[in-house]
């Protein structure tokens, strides 16, 4: 399994590089004019983080576990080795609101997964007298993700649809196949992973051609990331960092945050994605109650001159722990009590007799010995007695 993620992570780099190149030598249309591919503009929403965890922590999450699959990591489940079902809602700049659920499951040593996001902002059309009819724009993201775990390694694959709507002028969509590596190390307080995002994907509604899918078109990401989890003078903590290409221009982030548990309940976060220019930080709170977890990120935005603060919130419920099948099997079987009479009874043997306990023996005599040889030879060799006939008596003269 360990040759298995070597090659996987190599093929990863590898396709990351490939991307890069692609880019850099044909357009949209494929056509080499030394310009970069102009992607993603009609699925700009598939760039937005999701889980104000890992959007607290600077959208670190390739090696990070909670919810986000779809963004961060096609094998992400398996760092949280937990099944779980979550909700988010949120407000991005330009009045865009936000909102989506996610779970998954473990069987065994699979796992699968689902989300479902989108997005909308309203605004007013514009005509030659002045504003007109209201309208609207929204996004629709649903995906889908499959996995294996062994030990201490699990990859993943996941598919996703996306929808792209602006009033009722244009009306783009998008399919994509993703895939994904995770890996523990050093009792599981060391995670690394890799993913490459929308590595194959296809669209349509561009260059006013509604009905022909096109090869592209679709935001493309090659993410490799680590986290760290230990605790620092009593406090638990979790530092994450990722490095994420970014095939529509060619560009590089990293992804960086750090994560304490200040109180038993209670986490702050902080974080920063480098290379983003339009973020300056990001701020965020957990709270955990049992199985029940809150989570709120904040992120101060800048647009030319313009700051706004883009923020999300979710609830997660934590349903359960993965299980390996022995374990599975030993929760099925019933438990059979060892039967007494089946475990081996000690025998007991009769001690010898010492020479003191063969002195202190009482000695037969000779005549004792004889008598009692004689009288067994006359119970064997005496006959049964025969009933004798009566002899008459004289009578009397």
């Amino acid at each position: 399994m360990k040759n298995t993620a070597a090659l996987l992570l190599s093929a990863i780099l590898i396709a990351a590089a490939a991307v890069n190149v692609r880019a850099r030598t044909d357009d949209g249309d494929g056509a080499v004019d030394g310009s970069p591919r102009n992607r993603g503009y009609g699925f700009l929403m598939l760039e937005e983080p999701v889980s104000p965890r890992n959007a607290a922590m600077g959208s670190a999450g390739t090696a990070l576990g909670g919810y986000g699959f779809r963004y961060y990591n096609p094998a992400q489940p398996f760092f949280s080795s937990a099944s779980y079902a979550a909700a988010e809602f949120g407000r991005m700049p330009g009045g865009v609101n936000k909102g989506g659920f996610e779970t998954a499951a473990f069987f065994s040593d699979l796992f699968s997964a689902a989300s479902f996001f989108s997005s909308a902002v309203d605004f007013r059309t514009s005509d030659e007298q002045g504003l007109g009819a209201a309208a609207s724009s929204g996004t629709t993201v649903g995906a889908m993700s499959v996995g294996y775990v062994s030990g201490k390694v699990a990859v993943g694959v996941s598919f996703s649809m996306a929808e792209d709507r602006i009033w009722v002028s244009s009306d783009y969509a998008a399919v994509a196949l993703s895939a994904g590596i995770g890996y523990k190390l050093l009792d599981d307080r060391l995670s690394l992973g890799a993913a490459w995002m929308n590595a194959a994907a296809w669209s349509r509604g561009f260059a006013g051609d509604g009905s022909r899918w096109r090869d592209g078109r679709v935001p493309v990401f090659a993410r490799a990331g680590a986290a760290w989890s230990d605790t620092l003078l009593s406090l638990p903590y979790t530092a994450a960092a990722d490095a994420v290409y970014r095939d529509e221009d060619g560009t590089v982030s990293v992804p960086v945050g750090f994560e304490a548990k200040v109180l038993p309940s209670i986490s702050l976060r902080i974080g920063k994605r480098i290379g983003w220019e339009n973020e300056v930080m990001s701020l965020g709170i957990g709270i955990n109650i049992d199985r029940l977890s809150f989570d709120a990120a904040f992120t101060p935005t800048v647009f030319v001159d313009d700051y706004e603060m883009k923020w999300s919130m979710g609830f997660s419920y934590t349903m359960g722990g993965r299980k390996k099948a022995e374990a599975v099997k030993k929760e099925i079987a019933p438990v059979k009590e060892p039967v007494a009479a089946e475990e081996p009874v000690p025998i007991e043997e009769e001690p010898e007799p010492t020479e003191e306990a063969l002195t202190e023996e009482k000695p037969v005599s000779t005549e004792e010995a004889a008598s009692t040889d004689k009288s067994a030879a006359d119970e064997e060799e005496e006959p049964a007695e025969e009933p004798s006939a009566v002899t008459p008596q004289p009578s009397p003269r």
